[in-house]
């Protein structure tokens, strides 16, 4: 499955309807929804990257099949071609990142925390404890704990979260890792001079 047909099936499943649904909606106003719009833009540049990539890939192909029927020698047209898939390919990924960032930004805000902050959580989140199970898996291959290494590392395993989330993942396991650094220093006792 490409890219862009699973983040495509991740909107509908987290909106909980079809996308056509969902763009008939947005454009009659009557989502309500603030992050909808942006989610549908992102979405749209994202199939047309994709879009843009599968036609790069058939002109990489034929290039390499005239190469390989001795009509062409290997020559900068495949190697064009080879590139322009290599950079559609970033682009498609980094445009999806955009819309599961988008889709996390839309759980916050559907949260009642999120919408009154004097409120905080006292317990962990549903699904935070088999977070940190997965997280602790990941840090002890980890030569280095910090941010980006854990997400890369989460990724993958398809655990995509969001920053404030993957804030507190890294804090806890740094806690876990030296104890020492989470709990407070005692002040040394004076000793009275001689």
């Amino acid at each position: 499955m490409s890219t862009a047909i699973y983040t495509r099936h991740l909107v509908e499943h987290r909106y909980g309807r079809p996308l056509e649904d969902l763009r008939r909606d947005s454009a009659h106003g009557g989502s309500g929804d603030p992050v909808l719009p942006i989610v549908l833009r992102r979405l749209g540049g994202l199939a047309e990257t994709n879009a843009h990539a599968r036609a790069a890939r058939r002109n990489r192909d034929a290039a390499w099949q005239r190469c390989r029927s001795g009509e062409h020698a290997l020559d900068d047209l495949v190697l064009r071609y080879a590139a322009e898939v290599v950079d559609l390919e970033r682009q498609e990924q980094s445009e999806a990142e955009a819309v599961w960032d988008l889709l996390d930004v839309r759980l916050l805000l559907d949260q009642p925390a999120a919408r009154r902050p004097s409120t905080r959580r006292t317990g962990p989140a549903p699904g935070d404890e088999d977070l940190m199970a997965i997280a602790r898996q990941v840090a002890a291959r980890l030569p280095r704990l910090n941010r980006e290494a854990l997400r890369q590392g989460l990724r993958d395993r398809g655990i995509h979260v969001s920053n404030r989330r993957l804030g507190t993942v890294l804090q806890r396991l740094r806690a876990e890792r030296d104890p020492h650094r989470s709990s407070p220093r005692r002040p040394r006792p004076i000793r009275p001079s001689p």
